[in-house]
Formats: C-alpha cells, structure tokens, sequence
C-alpha cells in the first residue's frame, strides 16, 4: 500500500469521525415545553345544509401518544356573524357541533368569526365566504372501449371545464360522483331470504388534493381544465336462491344514471390548509422538506374557512 492510500484512510477516518460529533443527545428537560392545544375545523358554505365544528387537542410533544383523536366534548363553541351569534351543540353520534344552516344562515361575501373554549383553553378566528360562484363551461361524458375483460364491462370517461371568475384571486377544488345503478341481491333480515332489485349507489370521485387543487395567481380570467374521472360499470353475474329454493343466475347490469360535478371557491385560509395537506403528502420524498400545516386558529391548531360552490348535475 503507499503513501497515497494511507493519507486516503487518514482523511476518510477524520471525516466520519468529524460527523459524529455533530450528534449530541439533549435531556427531556431541555426541550421546550409545548402543551396540548385545541384542534379546530369548520368550514362555512351557503350551500350546506349543516353547519359543524370538530375540536380535538393536539398530542403532546414528549410522553405516550396515540393516533386517535381526543375529541372535545365540552367545549362552548360560537359562530358570530352580522346577523348575530349562535352556540353549537355537541352531537355525540358524529363527535361534532352540529347546528343546522336554516337556524343561522351563512351568506356569501359575509365575513364570521368562530370562538372555541373548553374552560381551560380559547381558541379564535375569522373567516370570509367567497362572494361568487364558478359556473361549469363545458363537460364531456364518453365512453372508452377498455378490451373484452368481462362480457358487458365498459369505462366511461367524464371530465369538465369552467370559467375562472375574473378580477379577484380564486382558489378551486374539485368534487363529484358518479351515480350508478346496478341489479343486486337485498337480503330481507326480518323475514328471511331476499329478492332482486335495482339499487343506486355514488361512486365519488378520487378527492386527493394533489389533483384536484387550482389557482389563478397570473392567470386571471382563463379557462380550467379538469383531469378525465375514469368511471367503470362492472358488469357481474351471481346467483341466488329464489323463494322456492332454486338457483338462479342474474347480471348486475350497471348503468350510468348521472353525473355530478362540484367547483369549490375556497378562502385563502382553506386553500392554504389543502395546500399543505398537498405537500406533505410528498413526505416521503428524500429531497422534499417538510411543510407546517397552515393555521389560522389563534392559540390553536386547524383551520376556519369557507367555500361557495358551483355545480352542475347531468342526467343520462
């Protein structure tokens, strides 16, 4: 071995060792001190029929955790607005405040504000209801020849575009479903046995944020696109037995019965909560930092916004 290689050794050994002591191992009682706070989300829409609140705590820093929420059960929870105030009750079936919208009505470009104390803790916030709507533009429902998987089976493909209102910034989100109708067995619990019907069902569209969220910043007034919902009508054959006690073979027959799309006008506040539910979803990115949830809870955790929603249901 010569010269050369024993320096190369030398400098590799002093490198590492050099990272090891950039580790150093810190007391439990010299972290900061960081207690549980409230968790908080609503979000107001003229268009909802309820008007709800959860509020859970935050897990601890240090000491056990659990992935389960701690839901606040005792909490006095106010929304305010200039039509006056009202106090939520707790509903212990949904673990939420619950009030329904036609005891407070929640108008577009109406500013509320939200106030949660659980006698220790107060939380507070302030949201405004966007004042307009997208209209969709223009929408195409085709179907798609896939290859004979199964006899009877097909795709459908379904995707929109709207019209971004002009003049102010906008956020967007996207929902929907697809209501299909299929042949199937409805087994009778009182009497026993069951018989064939034709039930319904919405197959709601993939609402992962990472798709599904727009905005206009440098693009005002434009037209958007949404990506193409793939909707699949399986078409399956069972059997049953019929009141006589005979096996009998049936095919679910499913057919597209409508569609149904959603464009939410979101607040800021809301657009900045999905955003970065959005990036930390690419957590597992080596090459991706971090990013702190968006709060606009004051003292708290969560989020207090608002939407206003256009929409437009298409019948086959």
């Amino acid at each position: 071995m010569n010269k050369k290689h024993y320096i190369y050794i030398l400098i590799c050994c002093f490198l590492l060792s050099g990272c090891e002591s950039m580790i150093n191992d810190l007391d439990a009682d010299k972290l900061p001190a960081v207690e549980s706070r409230l968790a908080v989300e609503c979000y107001l829409s003229p268009q909802e029929n309820e008007i709800k609140v959860r509020v859970t705590q935050s897990q601890p820093l240090l000491g056990p955790a659990s992935y389960e929420a701690v839901y606040i059960k005792n909490a006095t929870v106010v929304i305010a607005g200039d039509a006056g105030q009202i106090t939520l009750p707790y509903n212990d079936s949904l673990n939420t405040y619950v009030v329904s919208a036609s005891q407070f009505k929640i108008e577009a470009g109406k500013k509320y504000n939200l106030s949660v104390s659980d006698g220790k803790r107060s939380v507070k916030a302030s949201c405004t209801v966007p004042a307009n709507t997208a209209i969709v533009k223009s929408y195409s429902i085709e179907a798609v020849t896939t290859g004979p998987r199964y006899p009877g089976d097909s795709l459908i493909q379904a995707k929109m575009a709207w019209e971004d209102i002009r003049g102010e910034p906008n956020y967007y989100v996207l929902r929907g479903y697809a209501g299909i109708e299929q042949t199937d067995y409805a087994y009778n619990p009182s009497g026993g046995g069951g018989s064939i019907v034709r039930q319904r069902s919405k197959n709601v569209f993939n609402s992962s944020y990472e798709n599904f969220l727009y905005v206009d910043t440098n693009i005002d007034g434009i037209t958007f696109n949404s990506p193409v919902f793939p909707i699949s009508l399986y078409n399956r054959k069972f059997n049953y037995l019929d009141k006589d006690g005979k096996q009998q073979s049936v095919s679910s027959d499913p057919v597209l019965k409508e569609v149904y799309f959603e464009i939410l006008n979101m607040d800021e506040n809301y657009y900045k909560f999905c955003k970065t539910l959005k990036d930390n979803s690419n957590s597992d990115n080596p090459f991706v930092e971090p990013a702190l949830i968006y709060t606009n809870i004051e003292g708290g955790l969560g989020c207090f916004g608002a939407y206003n929603t256009g929409s437009l249901l298409i019948r086959q």
